[in-house]
């Protein structure tokens, strides 16, 4: 009996341990999504469920510079669902080619007129990671 409670304690110990880590490595990419938002100068909300997945809504005033965009892509990694929606402007066929290549996990959405909806075929895959 003492050695079960042995491996119990060490297999728990070690759930805690995983599960500290999981937290630190989600607000870390929560931190980097936020800070990639505000340089954009946009908004971002979520609706947390940690372990099993957060719902981020994202929308963005500005389309992104390449290197905005480079900073963008951590919403790919995020765990849940991930919404960004653009306001402000019709998008170039160029730029939404770039926006669907490089937020594949993402779910995108354009504002026109006040009413939002899905940007032509964007956000296939919906898993985020």
């Amino acid at each position: 009996m003492k050695r079960f409670s042995k491996y119990f304690l060490l297999v728990a110990a070690l759930g805690i341990v995983a599960l500290a880590i999981d937290y630190w490595n989600v607000t870390r990419k929560e931190r980097l999504l936020s800070n990639a938002v505000s340089q954009i100068g946009g908004r971002i909300g979520s609706i947390p469920s940690w372990p099993l997945g957060t719902e981020y809504r994202i929308t963005l005033a500005a389309f992104p510079t390449p290197g905005q965009c480079e900073q963008l892509k951590i919403a790919n990694k995020m765990r849940g669902w991930v919404g960004i929606a653009f306001e402000g402007g019709e998008l170039t066929a160029y730029e939404r080619d770039r926006l669907r290549r490089d937020l594949e996990r993402c779910q995108l959405f354009v504002v026109q007129d006040g009413k939002m909806g899905p940007m032509d075929g964007a956000g296939t895959n919906r898993t985020n990671h």
